[in-house]
């Protein structure tokens, strides 16, 4: 991580242990953006102004800028909680309160870290993901960038001075002279994925960290530490304190004159709260799984009485289940009568229940009512026919089946 000789905070270069994750192959898009932010403005979040007003093109696959810092971490929750992970990012250390409103200062301690929901990358997984098995180099193609590569300052695409499609630079990329555009135009398209198979981790938008910025920090031998954070947030006000933002955008140039902005080791840095139309983000999310239906709510009646050592939950999207420890693993739901989810489901996101009628079915916070029934690769729908709950409905050919209903 980092490289020697360039700019001072850059150095000296290092080792970092970092864990394995996942990471988006794109840059989080206007489209993506506008939909999630559809869904959390209905469940309790709250955005800036500011990222009303993107940088658009003619379609909704751009990236999304114009996001603050904060913003970005509260996109971050909102996705987590559409898919039904676990979010990372929360006003308390005891991770109580999901953080879904207001410019608020949280620090390391605030965030689950071992949450399968999403969040922003720490800046030495934005390293290791953008540079991948390339140590030493420039760049995630070796030691030098043309206008083919990367969309960047008169790089020479029809989007000069804007932003371009994510995955423009997929092999199909135009790319015509401009001053400047070092030959880019002269160039065989190519498809430039780093080797990870990301796109625009070098250009387009820059893309928001998690980490505090220190310019000293990789002189401090815990910027060294296994799957480090970056800095501590420091006592008292933040107030005046940068965030880390990496890859470079659309407004910076490759001069030496200017730092080289693009390169990987580049520490871009700017205020939380800013709004930029050259920053945007992509999401990343540790590899954990979350325990099965951890958004689960014991509910009110649960806190008078309880039966057996069970009792009543409340799972938003299921409906209302009994649990006891007189029958291991099976929970009697008011709806469907007994069943058995697998107790390897993964929060709300991925479940297999069995039905004893129907044998194993598969459905999530995202999907359901729709089940997909294992045994035929089918889908089918959970209606309400007179009232009955229940009642099962196959998308193939609309034939409804009743599998164990407790009416």
């Amino acid at each position: 991580m980092g490289e020697n000789g360039v700019q001072d905070d850059e150095s000296p270069r290092h080792l970092v242990w970092v864990s394995s994750f996942y990471v988006d192959r794109y840059e989080v898009t206007v489209g993506e953006w506008k939909e999630i932010r559809s869904w959390a403005l209905s469940n309790g979040y709250e955005f800036s102004l500011h990222q009303n007003y993107p940088l658009l093109g003619s379609t909704l696959d751009f990236p999304m800028n114009m996001v603050s810092w904060y913003d970005a971490i509260k996109f971050c929750n909102a996705l987590s909680e559409y898919y039904g992970r676990k979010p990372a990012y929360y006003l308390d250390a005891g991770k109580s309160q999901i953080y879904r409103s207001d410019e608020l200062e949280i620090s390391e301690s605030f965030v689950d870290w071992s949450a399968s929901g999403y969040r922003l990358p720490t800046e030495a997984e934005w390293e290791k993901a953008a540079r991948g098995t390339i140590a030493g180099m420039k760049y995630p193609w070796g030691s030098s960038i043309d206008g083919s590569i990367a969309n960047y300052k008169l790089s020479g695409d029809p989007f000069d001075d804007a932003t371009t499609p994510v995955g423009y630079f997929n092999g199909k990329q135009e790319i015509v002279y401009r001053l400047n555009s070092l030959g880019g135009e002269r160039q065989n398209p190519k498809d430039r994925t780093n080797v990870y198979g990301l796109y625009d981790v070098i250009g387009n938008v820059s893309e928001w960290c998690w980490d505090w910025y220190d310019e000293d920090w990789y002189d401090n031998s815990e910027s060294s530490s296994k799957d480090t954070h970056g800095p501590s947030l420091p006592h008292g006000s933040t107030k005046g304190l940068m965030k880390i933002h990496r890859g470079g955008g659309f407004k910076n140039g490759p001069s030496s004159g200017e730092g080289e902005p693009l390169r990987l080791a580049f520490r871009g840095v700017e205020f939380p709260e800013e709004n930029k139309r050259s920053i945007g983000l992509r999401c990343v999310r540790s590899d954990q799984e979350d325990p099965l239906w951890f958004d689960a709510n014991v509910t009110a009646i649960s806190s008078s009485q309880s039966y057996d050592g069970g009792s009543w939950y409340q799972l938003n999207w299921f409906g209302s289940y009994f649990k006891t420890e007189l029958f291991p693993g099976w929970v009697f739901h008011l709806e469907y009568g007994w069943v058995y989810p697998n107790p390897d489901g993964k929060g709300s996101y991925d479940n297999w229940i069995y039905f004893p009628k129907a044998g194993w079915l598969w459905t999530s916070k995202l999907v359901f009512p729709y089940f997909y029934r294992h045994q035929d690769g089918e889908w089918y729908d959970n209606l309400r026919v007179n009232s009955s709950p229940a009642i099962f409905q196959r998308y193939s050919d609309q034939q409804k089946f009743n599998w164990g209903s407790i009416f």
